[in-house]
């Protein structure tokens, strides 16, 4: 079953167009929710377009007490990355409260127009503990522009050239796309791994405080200090 990027905006060859940049920070403990648990999942969406459970990234599974559903679940029988604001319950099930869309980029080897590094914050980044995922949390600046076309595009690029048969290397890609800098807006994205067969993974990004580079073992959950 395939993993749905439930962006409600355009997803473009594995790109990620957005105008706006508004979407929910992934917090514990602070913030609107800080008496509920939050978790990255992956949220199963039956033939109705409910999600009847999810499958955290510590492999648990947890039955929703009742089905959620959101207008950006738009397919039926398919699974979407999500954040999800619940109430633990007893017997493996959850008591669902909120959910929230979680972009995922696919790795691509070519980009029309070439490789894009406009800078961002790179607030966070980690494996899942079930390693099927690399999770970022970014911090974009952007504002208001009378430019309908005007929008931010994300996604990830392989370095075919610096990647090896066990080493990965992914460049992310960030276009500007002409949104000026007023203010700061929070992203969750995840990097599916599923179908990587290196031992290590190495990302980089062009950031305010320069550029950044972070290496991962994907046969353990460990970044790797260089």
């Amino acid at each position: 079953m395939r993993i749905k990027s439930s962006i409600a905006l355009c997803c473009l060859c594995g790109l990620w167009a957005l105008a706006s940049c508004e979407m929910d920070a992934y917090e514990k403990g602070e913030g609107d929710y800080s008496l509920l648990t939050a978790e990255l999942v992956e949220a199963h969406v039956d033939a109705t377009k409910h999600v009847d459970y999810v499958e955290t990234d510590q492999s648990e599974r947890l039955q929703l007490q009742e089905p959620y559903t959101a207008s950006w679940l738009l397919t039926a029988d398919t699974t979407y990355r999500a954040i999800l604001y619940f109430n633990r319950l007893a017997d493996a099930q959850a008591q669902a409260v909120s959910m929230s869309r979680v972009g995922v980029l696919l790795p691509r080897d070519t980009v029309k127009g070439g490789l894009k590094t406009d800078p961002l914050y790179v607030d966070g980044m980690w494996l899942s503990k079930n390693r099927k995922y690399l999770n970022l949390r970014l911090r974009l600046l952007t504002g208001a522009t009378d430019d309908a076309e005007a929008m931010h595009t994300i996604g990830i690029l392989r370095d075919t050239i610096a990647s090896t048969s066990s080493h990965l290397r992914l460049l992310l890609y960030h276009n500007q796309g002409g949104r000026p800098e007023y203010y700061s807006s929070s992203v969750i994205a995840s990097i599916p791994l599923t179908d990587v067969n290196a031992d290590t993974l190495t990302l980089q990004a062009n950031s305010y405080a320069g550029q950044l580079s972070r290496t991962f073992s994907l046969r353990s959950n460990k970044e790797i200090v260089q």
